[in-house]
């Protein structure tokens, strides 16, 4: 790796040395901002297939998801579940003050329930990627046409977490060694979190972006 790609890399990206201070909590503004139930757990979906109008309901929560989108986090009581949609059930427990993605991909593959990190500095922003395809992928942020990576050979319905400076940052997700698709800049925000996820379609891969929220009832 040249000079100039190194210096992007530690731009964006907390060096592994570097000492966390104390995690930040729900209420803290860790994935979201608002004060939680204390009982709360926080589950979302994302809908990696290319079916609209996925229909996903978790105790008495009701989520409606688009083709290739992600939903807001919503306040599930802490427990066990079974998360339902058509014909599928997929059991589930969530604990107090920690946040779940459920990952519906694409035709084929399984579905499967991540928990999901929570920041622990709270000068940092959270990057969050998601690989929904069925090939290991790779994600580099491009910073003033300066591109280097940020993970490497994710596994296909793997799932990665980094804290990173707050930075303007375009993400490309990589296939092969290849670019195969880049998002449009976005500000990565302390003490907020970012998802990228990656998702099939026809003759490669395509991605979206979206700022970590809860939708409270």
């Amino acid at each position: 790796m040249n000079h100039s790609i190194s210096t992007v890399l530690a731009t964006i990206v907390l060096s592994a040395g570097l000492a966390a201070t104390a995690p930040v909590h729900a209420g803290e503004g860790g994935l979201y901002d608002a004060p939680p139930p204390p009982d709360a757990a926080f589950v979302r979906v994302l809908n990696a297939g290319d079916a609209g109008n996925l229909e996903v309901t978790v105790s008495n929560t009701a989520y409606s998801v688009g083709a290739g989108a992600l939903s807001p986090y919503e306040f599930v009581t802490k427990g066990s579940y079974d998360a339902s949609w058509a014909s599928t059930k997929l059991p589930l427990t969530v604990e107090a003050q920690k946040f779940y993605t459920i990952i519906v991909p694409s035709d084929g593959t399984e579905p499967k329930v991540v928990e999901d990190a929570a920041l622990a500095n709270p000068a940092r922003a959270g990057l969050y990627f998601y690989n929904a395809t069925e090939k290991p992928l790779q994600l580099d942020a491009k910073v003033n046409g300066k591109q280097a990576a940020i993970f490497e050979d994710v596994a296909p319905g793997e799932t990665a977490f980094r804290e990173v400076n707050p930075f303007e940052v375009a993400f490309v997700v990589v296939d092969g060694g290849a670019p195969a698709f880049e998002l449009p800049a976005t500000a990565m925000v302390r003490q907020q979190g970012t998802s990228v996820v990656a998702i099939p379609a026809a003759g490669g891969v395509t991605a979206i972006q979206s700022i970590n929220s809860v939708q409270a009832d």
